[in-house]
């Protein structure tokens, strides 16, 4: 399966699930997760985060890592869709 077949369910997921905007920012693992969860609602194969990250990228979030931290740059996920996770670690628990 190529990008072309890919782009159309992660632009779904974009205009249903996400704000696009120069000065957002989200969690790599949450945005991925959201997708995982969105794409199993809707019925359409879920992508490996390595093409989920490559196809986001050729609509315009740039994928940015540092301090063993991983984020998207110029994205956001909308409050409708963000996800409460069970195991994430509180932002005091990260040291």
């Amino acid at each position: 399966m190529g990008k072309r077949s890919g782009m159309r369910p992660v632009s779904s997921f974009l205009k249903e699930c996400c704000i696009i905007a120069r000065n957002a920012r989200c969690p790599a693992i949450d945005l991925y997760l959201t997708y995982v969860h969105w794409s199993l609602q809707q019925g359409f194969p879920v992508r490996d985060q390595f093409a989920f990250v490559d196809l986001l990228e050729c609509c315009g979030p740039r994928y940015r890592e540092r301090d063993n931290r991983a984020w998207f740059k110029g994205i956001s996920i909308l409050p409708s869709c963000r996800i409460a996770w069970a195991d994430k670690p509180d932002e005091s628990e990260r040291g």
